[in-house]
């Protein structure tokens, strides 16, 4: 009798075991095995949806590729990081890469960089810097757009329009100029005063752009949207008035990590 009543323990002890010998074999095998992008093409698995993630991940990547990384904060949570991948050349060529210049469009130069750095790691023989070219790979150029989803930085600016000297910017900061003169000619085309209403302001839109080119020219809208403005702060592609915060930090580290100033301006003032 004592045995008898004893076996069912023994089974449910058994069973216990059985089962958290399989939960820790599932457990231990997900933690092995590489991560399976679950999207056709699996390329697309190195987009991530947000900053943050996006951030984490090309850290991760960047050490597990060799590279030496910098932080560069413009705020407490927002931040350039830059991954260099030296190469064994006294006076190498120099390969940059950045993202997210306009912070909307920092989900494709971000995946870029994930996969590259990705490809390097796993293959090393493969990345430049095995061929002598140091690889500098420049991470969300403006983070605050990137967080938010915004053309623009955290000061309004178009960082693609903010790359000049002193000079350039008093020039271009006097509103009598034929450039601000062309902006506002045509700022009633995309400077919008109140929330946009979908479909009816897109029609909207559509309608004022055909009227504009009809009536002004496909050459002076197109001028007038590419070239940028440097006078109404408020207002869209606005320049600013100065180097903005990612530039002032990002020049100092790529001269002394990389390029001379000349090479700078060759490569990256366009």
């Amino acid at each position: 009798i004592k045995s008898t009543r004893a076996m069912p323990r023994t089974v449910l002890a058994r069973t216990v075991l059985a089962l958290a010998a399989a939960a820790f074999a599932v457990l231990y095998t997900t933690l092995e095995a590489p991560a399976s992008c679950p999207h056709d093409p699996p390329e697309s698995c190195f987009f991530s949806e947000a900053y943050a993630p996006a951030r984490a991940r090309f850290r991760e990547a960047a050490a597990l590729a060799g590279a030496t990384l910098h932080q560069l904060n413009i705020t407490a949570d927002l931040t350039i990081d830059v991954a260099v991948i030296p190469a064994n050349a006294a006076t190498p060529p120099t390969l940059v890469h950045m993202s997210g210049t306009h912070g909307v469009e920092a989900h494709a130069g971000s995946a870029v960089q994930l996969a590259l750095l990705k490809r390097w790691a796993d293959a090393p023989a493969d990345a430049p810097s095995s061929r002598g070219v140091r690889v500098v790979l420049v991470h969300a150029v403006n983070p605050h757009g990137f967080h938010c989803g915004r053309r623009w930085n955290e000061q309004g600016v178009d960082l693609n329009r903010n790359l000049l000297s002193e000079r350039e910017f008093a020039a271009l900061s006097e509103g009598g100029s034929e450039r601000a003169a062309l902006y506002d000619e045509h700022e009633w085309l995309w400077n919008m005063d109140q929330a946009w209403t979908p479909l009816f302001d897109d029609a909207r839109f559509a309608l004022r752009a055909v009227y504009a080119i009809c009536l002004l020219g496909m050459g002076k809208v197109k001028r007038a949207l590419v070239s940028g403005q440097y006078h109404a702060a408020s207002s869209l592609f606005y320049g600013g008035s100065s180097l903005a915060p990612s530039h002032a930090l990002l020049l100092p580290l790529l001269q002394r990590e990389a390029l001379a100033r000349e090479e700078w301006t060759r490569c990256c003032r366009r």
